[in-house]
């Protein structure tokens, strides 16, 4: 199956940590230009070298891109731009995300609408720029990074949740829309994923959280980052060229739909 990614421009938002730092490593090492859209340059310019100690040479396919995705109306002109500078983006890869946590009568309203903003509305906004150069080349792929809180069991996550169910419905409703222009929409329900995040968050229980994920994934490890950057790969290729409007959870067998 066709892995290959040489020629296609990815762009990739909250790339300069997390998850969305091995999506952009995977990307460029199946031979694409990658634009890692981030709000924070100094976390960038971190990233960016840990790739040059990783991917060598081939780092230079991963471009840094400055943007703040909070500002709608600011994402909609830089999206443009960058058509316009790449000819065409042939991949998006909606990532970046808030996940603000607390109660629901704790949360503020403007707290609320940026996490929806960053969450979900600044992939509707990117999407609605980039299609139309998709649609031009007769080919085009979207992975949306949903999660599987989505599927209920937690409390103290309304705004992020909230935004994450608005991200598998886009997924759905764009799948529909666009397949008949070739372009495929799909979104990843990651588990729970070893990143810095988290260890910052659970640093005063980490032995504890691990042992609660543990407890409920079928397989009995972390889901490690790069599996789920494997799977975006695999979502952008034609190894799964019968593949859209799908919600794919890799969290070890956590939740079974």
């Amino acid at each position: 199956m066709q892995t290959d990614m040489t020629g296609k421009v990815a762009l990739v938002t909250g790339g300069a940590g997390g998850i969305g730092e091995f999506i952009c490593e995977r990307l460029a090492q199946a031979g694409g230009t990658v634009l890692m859209l981030d709000v924070d340059s100094s976390k960038a310019d971190q990233t960016l070298n840990r790739l040059r100690d990783r991917l060598g040479d081939t780092a230079q396919r991963v471009q840094f891109v400055l943007g703040d995705l909070n500002d709608l109306q600011a994402t909609d002109q830089l999206a443009q731009d960058l058509v316009k500078r790449h000819g065409a983006i042939d991949v998006l890869i909606n990532n970046a995300c808030i996940n603000p946590l607390g109660p629901l009568d704790e949360a503020g309203i403007e707290e609320f609408e940026r996490t929806q903003r960053i969450n979900s509305h600044s992939g509707f906004v990117l999407a609605r720029a980039i299609v139309p150069s998709m649609k031009k080349k007769g080919a085009g792929w979207i992975v949306n990074i949903a999660s599987i809180t989505f599927n209920g069991g937690w409390g103290d996550f309304v705004p992020y949740v909230h935004s994450k169910g608005a991200i598998v419905g886009m997924t759905r409703s764009m799948a529909r829309e666009l397949g008949p222009f070739n372009i495929r929409v799909n979104a990843i329900s990651p588990g729970a994923i070893p990143t810095e995040l988290e260890r910052q968050v659970w640093a005063h229980k980490l032995e504890e959280y691990t042992q609660f994920i543990l407890d409920h994934q079928s397989l009995k490890r972390r889901i490690e980052p790069q599996e789920i950057a494997q799977t975006v790969h695999y979502l952008c290729c034609e190894a799964s060229s019968g593949i859209t409007g799908q919600n794919l959870s890799v969290d070890g067998g956590w939740w079974m739909h």
